[in-house]
């Protein structure tokens, strides 16, 4: 124990180094990029601003030049408007530009596109208040020719130097970035590898510590694979249990086929439409286990005739015994008692024992559902002559999922599903069994005459019980 103490804390104090580690190289290289990131985002929108300044210049320009030349043809007052307008643009984006950070040769630029304009603009101005005195436009035309489209190619020429110093200067920043960039990953790869040698010293000595918890991680690996492997199992179990119902089911429709009388082809249908509905009680045995483990199981009782129980299962399980070359019988001292039960739930229960009592017992032998009143309650029983339980096991046989005989296959679920549905009614089930002798279910439920006053306070129908 003492060593086991001193290992763990060893294996706390080392994880803990290591957990350190990381955070702090974690929270370094998060604020060193977030740092980075944010500076070069800072300068990639001052130099994009400024570009885009200028295009708004070069813009402005153009719709200077455009306007101003459609108004000295047409005289229309709207583009006189919009000469003015592209005007007042253009200041006032050259007065944005001129309030930036900007290099000394970046300014000069800029003067010398402020001087092109003015040029540019004086001139266009003597030729626009001209325009009302003159009779003949395509004089102001040949002089906008002559005087005005050279100023503004001079200007065009200009703002293009502009852009073109403005894109060698925001390439040279993308260039110091990426070197900026990479000097930071080179410390961050060099951090990282001080991690992983911190990390990987920490593992071999605790790998070299751990050795013997491999043999453990193999077992429960193992144990992982067999899970799925009975999961895998389960189904075909599933699968394999239907096979009886559907055995019943084909052999009746040979009986139908075959037959010749009217009557005697309506009851072996009306037979094959009960034993396909037990069928679907076989598919909601995985429901009824879920419902049963959270205590949300439920049974809607109502007045249920003894004899009809018997006679359904008589019609279930009498050809399927015959098959087996198994007598089944039953006996009911009081076949007219009237039980207060959930009619399908008991005939999912009977279903169940005496399937499992066909099922083990070996051909020659018998087995008997056997009913008696036992004062407030009726006490069933299935008997079968197979080859019984071990009684160490007879405790668990209603434990989920158990199964003791070998090569019989089956969900291990009835009798754990039957018991809550039992309970549920308010009876009880238990087993007696011993190797070599057999095996004898019982299961008691109430009889509705003496269940009166529960029936006359319970909603019309069905009284729902929970378990």
């Amino acid at each position: 124990m003492t060593t086991r103490s001193a290992f763990e804390r060893t294996a706390i104090a080392g994880f803990a180094i290591l957990t350190l580690l990381l955070v702090f190289g974690t929270t370094f290289s998060i604020r060193r990029f977030a740092t980075e990131a944010d500076a070069q985002v800072r300068a990639t929108r001052a130099e994009e601003a400024e570009i885009t300044r200028v295009e708004r210049l070069r813009w402005n320009a153009e719709l200077i030049f455009s306007s101003g030349r459609g108004y000295l043809l047409s005289g229309e007052p709207a583009l006189l408007a919009q000469v003015k307008e592209s005007r007042q643009r253009f200041d006032q984006t050259m007065a944005e530009l001129r309030r930036q950070h900007l290099s000394p040769a970046r300014r000069a630029l800029v003067d010398e596109a402020g001087r092109a304009a003015s040029s540019y603009i004086q001139v266009q101005q003597e030729l626009i208040d001209a325009r009302p005195h003159s009779d003949d436009p395509r004089v102001l035309a040949r002089r906008f020719e002559i005087e005005q489209l050279p100023l503004s190619r001079d200007l065009a020429r200009t703002l293009s130097r502009l852009v073109d110093d403005m894109m060698v200067g925001l390439n040279e920043h993308y260039e110091a970035t990426s070197v900026e960039r990479a000097a930071l990953a080179a410390r961050l790869y060099g951090l990282l590898a001080a991690l992983l040698l911190a990390a990987v010293g920490t593992g071999g000595y605790f790998a070299r510590r751990l050795g013997g918890s491999l043999e453990k991680e193999r077992v429960a690996l193992e144990t992982a694979h067999k899970a799925v492997a009975a999961r895998d199992e389960l189904m075909g179990i599933v699968a394999h249990d239907l096979r009886n119902p559907l055995g019943a089911i084909t052999m009746k429709a040979a009986l139908m086929r075959k037959g010749t009388d009217a009557d005697r082809t309506r009851q072996q249908a009306e037979s094959i439409e009960n034993i396909a509905m037990r069928m679907e009680y076989l598919i909601q045995t995985m429901l009824d286990v879920t419902t049963l483990e959270a205590r949300r199981f439920t049974v809607n009782v109502g007045p249920c005739a003894l004899a009809d129980l018997l006679r359904e299962t008589a019609e279930m399980f009498g050809t399927v015994a015959a098959s087996k070359q198994v007598r089944f019988e039953q006996s009911a001292k009081e076949p007219g008692l009237v039980l207060l039960v959930d009619r399908e739930r008991v005939l999912q229960v009977l279903s169940n024992l005496i399937g499992n009592a066909l099922k083990f017992t070996p051909p020659g032998g018998h087995v008997t559902l056997s009913v008696e009143r036992q004062g407030a309650m009726v006490q069933f029983g299935v008997f079968d002559t197979g080859s019984g339980i071990a009684s160490e096991n007879v405790a668990r046989v209603f434990e989920r999922f158990w199964t003791e005989t070998p090569g019989k296959k089956g969900t291990g679920l009835g009798l754990f599903i039957a018991k809550g549905i039992i309970d549920a009614h308010g009876g009880r089930i238990w087993v007696e069994s011993k190797l070599g002798h057999g095996t004898r279910f019982f299961f008691t439920l109430p009889i509705a005459e003496v269940a009166a006053e529960d029936v006359a306070s319970a909603q019309a129908g069905a009284t729902p019980h929970l378990v």
